[in-house]
């Protein structure tokens, strides 16, 4: 028979990576659809959308400062998120669709991670698919996926590059991965160097020396150089998360030294042994933790469960939220590289269930998920195209997020109304109050003073939405 008109022999490893693929993308489409869904259907909020997304615009409009007014300070005096500068050059072309579009994105690289481990150690069809789904419904994975947005998640393509540059002995980007995870926050640095001195721990000297330049150069040149220069106060963050312990790194640190059981009891909280158990449990604790130690990776999950463990700012420690991301590229590093020295067939069962556990504790912990319901969608829309485009904006937590795009934005307290200059508009959808950064009687406070203040006119009010407008 002609060679040319035999029967198609069929390939069972192509068609199962095919599915792979199809399921990777499917859970990546199906994120970056719910993300914008709840943009649209005003559920994103003030902290964290609206402020983000106003540091971004200000870059977008040559502020290079970026002064956020939202949270009062520069956007460089968070955490040395020097990420949000060439996002912000993108923002002024894809806006805020746009940033969860790359959010998604960036999250999603951690399947390219779990594609490269699969091809490096053959997985079968079920255990490459089990880890896809065990990716995506992870708590620091899934959490941030779906709550606004933030720079963090550029640590997942940044640190999953450097893992897989050095495995193959890529120089080049290794140091374009550790330079991206570094730049997204100064704890993407603090781990970067971090992860140096696990690879000098394993001889990899090299390798080792370049992550501890790139990542201590950094934490270096923000504490003393950038930081005094731009907001001479400090680390914004330091007071909220880590003030108990000292009024700076140094005073933490002589702190610590000297009074030790701060430590052990800061990590036996209830609230942080139940993160790491959530953390750790998808692995089957085993994974993570024993590969860890026949790694470079080890330190740097360490040094993550370290830190946030020692923070007074609880939803720091909550494990659904983007803190805990620095880890994740390590975490499966470690276990991916472990799980083909486990010899049982149906090991892949694991990993499914741990997956379908994990989309029901999230689901259970974050109330609306595939759904964002919105009753008043198009009167919260016809409202917000009454405020002129440049207009100084007042408003509730869960308001705000859509009108970020402008240079005075603030959440609503009596100082806002007090010191609002003339042509201040106020805006508040006093429906729902579940979303709020205070409690629905200080939000009624409020509302009661701008109805009664006679400087405040009522601009428009339908369903319990109201828009005030302030006058001379």
């Amino acid at each position: 028979m002609n060679e040319s008109l035999a029967t198609p022999v069929s390939h069972p490893k192509r068609s199962f990576q095919a599915v792979a693929i199809a399921v990777a993308l499917a859970l990546s489409l199906a994120a970056g659809v719910i993300s914008l869904w709840r943009l649209e259907s005003w559920h994103a909020t003030g902290m964290d959308m609206a402020w983000y997304s106003q540091a971004l615009w200000l870059i977008s409009q040559g502020h290079w400062r970026a002064y956020d007014t939202v949270v009062g300070y520069p956007a460089l005096a968070d955490s040395g998120s020097y990420i949000l500068y060439p996002l912000g050059l993108l923002y002024g072309l894809i806006g805020q669709p746009g940033i969860l579009i790359v959010q998604t994105l960036a999250l999603s690289t951690g399947f390219l991670g779990i594609f490269y481990y699969a091809q490096k150690y053959q997985f079968t069809a079920f255990d490459l698919i089990g880890w896809l789904l065990l990716y995506a419904f992870y708590p620091a994975v899934i959490g941030p996926a779906f709550f606004d947005w933030h720079p963090d998640v550029m640590m997942i393509p940044g640190f999953f590059l450097a893992i897989c540059a050095f495995e193959n002995r890529r120089l080049g980007l290794f140091v374009i991965g550790l330079v991206i995870a570094s730049a997204t926050k100064d704890v993407g640095a603090a781990v970067t160097a971090v992860f140096g001195v696990g690879l000098l721990l394993h001889k990899e000297t090299r390798y080792g020396i370049i992550a501890i330049l790139i990542g201590l150069g950094t934490v270096l040149l923000d504490f003393f150089v950038v930081l005094p220069w731009i907001y001479p106060h400090g680390v914004v963050v330091w007071t909220v998360t880590y003030g108990w312990l000292g009024v700076d790194p140094t005073a933490a640190f002589q702190h610590l030294v000297s009074h030790p059981g701060l430590i052990i009891k800061a990590w036996t909280r209830p609230n942080v042994v139940a993160a790491v158990v959530v953390l750790l449990l998808a692995f089957g604790f085993v994974l993570p933790l024993w590969s860890a130690f026949f790694s470079p990776y080890g330190l740097p999950i360490l040094s993550v469960f370290a830190f946030n463990g020692l923070s007074g700012f609880d939803p720091q420690i909550y494990p659904f939220h983007q803190y805990w991301i620095p880890a994740v590229p390590f975490l499966f590093a470690t276990a991916l590289t472990l799980w083909p020295k486990i010899r049982l067939q149906t090991k892949w069962l694991w990993l499914w269930a741990m997956a379908g556990l994990l989309l029901f504790t999230f689901t259970q912990a974050s109330g609306q998920l595939l759904t964002f319901y919105q009753p008043y969608q198009s009167v919260l829309r016809t409202m917000w195209h009454r405020i002129p485009r440049n207009a100084p904006v007042i408003g509730m937590n869960k308001d705000i997020a859509l009108l970020a795009n402008r240079t005075q934005l603030r959440l609503i307290d009596a100082s806002a109304i007090a010191h609002s200059t003339p042509g201040t508009y106020a805006f508040m959808d006093m429906n729902d109050m579940s979303n709020e950064l205070v409690s629905a009687k200080a939000l009624h406070h409020w509302f009661h003073i701008l109805r009664a203040n006679s400087h405040w006119k009522v601009i428009a009010h339908q369903h319990n939405i109201w828009l005030f407008e302030k006058r001379s």
